[in-house]
């Protein structure tokens, strides 16, 4: 099973230009493919609703979308009637396998008062795939302080230990019969096998991945065997407060999955991130 991980930046390229069909090209191979910086409804982006416009260039797949940021966009005509909106922005996960169940998970937020800060989340999923059922999460970590960040990972990796102790988002049975031939109605699994991607917006050895790290969830291109590709996921950009380049997108994986290879696409240039690449496969290492 192949997945990426891929911060699309809102579908903004190198050169300025926007243009969803260029970092959906770069990915459309992988059988997981999860994105983060999503717009739906934003005058950056003509307004669009880019989820519902990667699904249409990625017709035969599942997919859901979670709003780490959900906001009013609604206007009010003439006529008093509303045409409601709302601005989101968050995590995609597409998949060619069945995504059972899906859950937005918020993670902690620090007030910075007039510093710019926002909500952030992550993106649970399950899917279905002929290996068996995983767990996909799918997350965008704050860029504005490291405490903040760890504050989001403790709180993550509390909910990942609890989630299979928990179940899944429905348990039991139904009294009706004929109700059980649905998903909807049925025990729905919660796997103890997970993979935990996105923008962590730190770097391999800070604290916030030790704090995966010692949840059990190993970096997947540290663990590949032949590292060939790039080692840049951020290249550097001091506008951006990065003076040098970083390695801040991951693909981590607990003892539920076995990593066959990884390797980050240093070539693509349509966001200021690279596509993150992992192959694995179900069972326990």
């Amino acid at each position: 099973m192949r997945v990426v991980s891929y911060n699309i930046q809102y579908s903004l390229g190198r050169d300025g230009v926007y243009d969803l069909t260029r970092p959906i090209d770069a990915v459309r191979d992988a059988d997981v493919i999860c994105l983060q910086e999503v717009d739906r409804h934003w005058p950056r982006t003509a307004m669009a609703d880019q989820a519902a416009d990667i699904a249409a260039l990625l017709p035969d797949r599942h997919w859901v979308f979670g709003p780490m940021l959900d906001i009013d966009a609604s206007t009010v005509g003439a006529d008093g009637l509303v045409h409601n909106l709302r601005r989101q922005y968050g995590q995609m996960v597409i998949s060619r396998y069945p995504i059972v169940s899906s859950r937005t998970l918020p993670l902690p937020m620090l007030h910075t008062g007039s510093l710019a800060n926002a909500w952030c989340c992550a993106l649970e999923t399950v899917l279905d795939t002929p290996e068996g059922a995983v767990r996909v999460v799918n997350l965008h970590l704050t860029d504005i302080s490291r405490h903040n960040r760890m504050t989001q990972v403790w709180d993550l990796v509390r909910r990942m230990h609890d989630a299979p102790i928990e179940g899944g988002a429905r348990c039991g049975t139904d009294p009706d019969p004929a109700a059980q031939e649905h998903w909807l109605y049925a025990d729905l699994p919660m796997p103890h096998a997970a993979i935990v991607c996105g923008d962590f917006n730190d770097e391999p050895h800070s604290p916030t991945l030790d704090v995966m790290r010692r949840a059990g969830y190993r970096d997947t291109w540290s663990q590949a065997t032949a590292r060939t590709s790039s080692e840049v996921t951020f290249r550097a950009d001091p506008a951006q407060g990065a003076p040098h380049d970083l390695r801040i997108d991951f693909i981590l994986a607990n003892d539920g999955v076995q990593v066959v290879d990884a390797e980050i696409d240093g070539e693509c240039e349509a966001s200021d991130h690279q596509p993150v690449w992992a192959t694995v496969t179900l069972g326990r290492t």
